[in-house]
């Protein structure tokens, strides 16, 4: 395969990717976001899934105590023991999340 088409098809499952919404890392992510961010108007949008991990508040306090996306991750892999959790690149998250990347949550 070329090299530009190689891309092409790259930039096509990057695309699908990033349109899915129901994945638990990108959802807390946009959630300690917006808590970053200190936007009263906007709201974050979470799966069923997402908020059963929630409804126990001791795993809400563990996750805002997460000093940065490594500890985070370690966090949610424990909580979701028998659950994938897809990882990003940093230079989209950083782009995706600027609150956090300012925050240096991202590195």
């Amino acid at each position: 395969m070329s090299k530009p088409l190689n891309e092409e098809v790259l930039s096509l499952i990057n695309t699908a990717l990033i349109n899915r919404k129901n994945e638990v890392l990108l959802q807390i992510l946009e959630l300690l976001e917006i808590l970053k961010a200190k936007d009263d108007e906007k709201m974050a949008r979470i799966s069923s899934e997402l908020t059963e991990l929630l409804a126990d508040e001791s795993n809400l306090d563990e996750i805002l105590k997460a000093k940065n996306l490594e500890e985070l991750l370690n966090i949610l892999v424990r909580l979701n023991e028998n659950k994938m959790i897809k990882i990003y690149e940093k230079n989209y998250l950083k782009e995706k999340f600027p609150h956090l990347a300012q925050s240096q949550f991202i590195k």
